[in-house]
Parts: C-alpha cells; sequence; structure tokens
C-alpha cells in the first residue's frame, strides 16, 4: 500500500471512529428510556461502523487501477449509506421508544434487512467490477499482436535507408496503426503469418534488397487487409 493509499485509509477510519464516537456518547449520555429494541438498534449502529470500514477496504483492494475506481466508489457508497442508513434507523427507534413500546423484532427484524440489502449490494457491485476486469484483461491479451505489429514495423522503417521503400514502409505502417486493435480466434492464423513475414522484411530490409522488401511489403498489406475484413465480419455476426 503506497502512501497516498494508506493516508486515504486512514482518514476514512478516522472519519467512521469520530463518527461511531459521538453516536455511542449521545446513545449512552442522554436520558431516555431504552428499551430491548434500542438496545439492538444500537448494537446493530456500532457493528455497522467497522463494516463501513471493511466495504472501503474491498471497494479499493485493486489499488490506483482505472476499474477498481470506477467500480471502487459505488462500492464505497454502500458501506456509507449502510452505515448512515443504520444510524437513522437507531434514532427513530429510539425516538419511538420513548412515546410507545416498540417489539424487539421489530428492531432486530429490520437491522437485519438493511444489513443484508447492504451485503446483497455489496456483492452485486463487487461482481460486476471482477467481470468488467475480466473483460479488460481480455481485451488487453487480445491487442497484444496488433501492439507487437506496430513495434516491428517501427523499428523496420528505422533500419530502412532506401527513400523509396522508407515511404511504402510508411504506408504499411500507417495502415497497422488504423487496423483494428482487437484478435480474435479466427485472425490468430493470419496474425501468426503477418508476424512471419514481418521477420522476412526486417531481414531484406538488412541485406538491402530492394525487390524482395517490395514483394513482402505488398504481401503484408494484403495479409493485413485480409485480416480487417475477418475482423469485420465477426462484429457483424
Amino acid at each position: 500500500m503506497d502512501t497516498k493509499t494508506n493516508k486515504k485509509t486512514k482518514s476514512i477510519i478516522a472519519v467512521y471512529a469520530i463518527i461511531a464516537f459521538v453516536y455511542v456518547l449521545a446513545f449512552l449520555i442522554i436520558p431516555f428510556q431504552k428499551s430491548v429494541a434500542s438496545w439492538i438498534s444500537f448494537a446493530f449502529t456500532v457493528i455497522s461502523f467497522p463494516c463501513g470500514v471493511l466495504i472501503y477496504n474491498i471497494a479499493f483492494r485493486n489499488g490506483e487501477a482505472l476499474v477498481s475506481k470506477v467500480y471502487g466508489y459505488p462500492i464505497f457508497r454502500i458501506g456509507a449509506i449502510y452505515t448512515i442508513t443504520q444510524i437513522i434507523f437507531s434514532i427513530i427507534i429510539c425516538a419511538i421508544a420513548t412515546l410507545l413500546t416498540v417489539p424487539y423484532w421489530i428492531a432486530l427484524l429490520l437491522s437485519v434487512i438493511i444489513l443484508a440489502a447492504s451485503a446483497i449490494g455489496l456483492i452485486a457491485t463487487d461482481n460486476a467490477r471482477d467481470i468488467v476486469e475480466e473483460m479488460n484483461q481480455e481485451t488487453k491479451q487480445s491487442m497484444q499482436n496488433t501492439k507487437m505489429f506496430n513495434l516491428n514495423i517501427a523499428a523496420i522503417v528505422d533500419q530502412c535507408s532506401d527513400v523509396t521503400l522508407k515511404k511504402e514502409l510508411e504506408k504499411l505502417s500507417e495502415q497497422f496503426r488504423f487496423s483494428d486493435p482487437i484478435s480474435n480466434s479466427k485472425t490468430e492464423p493470419i496474425e501468426s503469418d503477418i508476424l512471419k513475414e514481418l521477420k522476412i522484411l526486417e531481414a531484406s530490409i538488412t541485406e538491402d534488397n530492394a525487390e524482395e522488401t517490395l514483394s513482402k511489403i505488398i504481401k503484408i498489406r494484403n495479409l493485413l487487409s485480409e485480416r480487417n475484413r475477418i475482423c469485420k465480419a465477426e462484429k457483424n455476426t
């Protein structure tokens, strides 16, 4: 955990601790008739404070990753809403209990319902984050080949000293740059061919073989066009 994250965690714990201290102190020193229902709501409210801190840690368990941040805040908000809702409910029960007899089971049942609803919201949101993180990771992996294409062609362009060939290579580099970045199972064979042809192309550049280089550029261009057609067809299915 870095210094910035550690500071945020300490700040959250401090906020919850301050609110908890004020709530417990108010409950104990304010002179009102404390029924069983009041004590039950008080107990659940006290429990809600460490729950809020725990939910905060769950919310940002993956650190500074963008997906973790985007989905972390709704998870953190669930914890905060749970604590606030439980405090409000406790105050209402205590206020009513000073005027009427509140059955203990009402306070117990409603407190459990509030806790259960928060737990369900937490599980659903956390699972949604996991799914998005998995999809994000899959997307990164599916872009590895196109990254390799761009790295290889950039290196080949730098190695070329022939002005005419360099222009053709730069056009090919542009074609790579604007190609569909996402690979799929049907593009893998043709992408393997492209990588092989790029290696041969690099060898022909170092051997200063202009005719073979131009031939390979055309072949790679055609392979890349075929790959893009496959990508387009897959998206339309």
